[in-house]
């Protein structure tokens, strides 16, 4: 099936579409958000050669989604045939957050270098995704950057950087309103260039590189 689609835009003298899947860590956050990225991909001006494909965590998965098992899980159903990958033509992301808490040096060592491996790629946020939302607002800017990295809890539920997320969106990682950040995705690209984007550093600093895949996938 795969073959005989890339065939078919070929022989019409069209580019084949390249399948971009996002293998995100959690099950809350970051698959809304992307779901987001995908279902207004032409509002937003992603190129329409690209394929947007979340990967939703499966049953299974809920709740125990290590970013080292998401690699086994996707290899397995590559495996089985559940999803089709062209290797010179689509892309792996795995979208992690450095967590130091839930994530150790070796671990985050292994997964850059399993990526490596399989020409997977990884997009990080340290220490959550929470802060790549936050860039969607310049208000970001005047935080206090220990207070982000450490991202302490604030009360018994909820980290530093969840409160910062409701105060200046009113929203929630359980409950992420797309719509509220749609508008300013071109701004949160400029404001994670205000912090550190490069995956080794992203290892001990704060910052994300999840703008650079957005900015990948957008028409210039």
């Amino acid at each position: 099936m795969r073959e005989a689609s890339k065939l078919v835009r070929t022989s019409l003298g069209l580019p084949p579409k390249s399948k971009y899947y996002i293998i995100p860590e959690g099950d809350k956050t970051e698959i809304q958000y992307f779901l987001g990225i995908r279902d207004n991909a032409q509002e937003i001006n992603i190129n329409s050669l690209i394929e947007i494909i979340p990967i939703e965590n499966d049953q299974s998965e809920m709740g125990e989604s290590h970013p080292l098992r998401k690699i086994d899980n996707f290899n397995k159903d590559l495996e089985d045939g559940k999803f089709l990958y062209y290797k010179e033509i689509d892309k792996v992301c795995f979208v992690i957050d450095r967590d130091p808490q839930n994530f150790s040096v070796e671990q985050y060592d292994k997964m850059l270098s399993l990526c490596e491996k399989y020409n997977y790629s990884v997009f990080v946020s340290n220490p959550t995704f929470e802060l790549f939302l936050l860039m969607h607002n310049d208000a970001i800017l005047s935080l206090n950057k220990k207070e982000m990295l450490e991202n302490k809890k604030v009360n018994k539920n909820k980290r530093y950087l969840e409160v910062k997320l409701a105060e200046i969106f009113g929203c929630n990682k359980r409950n992420v309103a797309f719509e509220k950040f749609q508008p300013n995705i071109n701004q949160a690209i400029q404001n994670e260039k205000q912090f550190c984007e490069e995956t080794e550093g992203l290892k001990y600093k704060l910052g994300s590189n999840v703008g650079k895949l957005l900015e990948e996938m957008i028409l210039k």
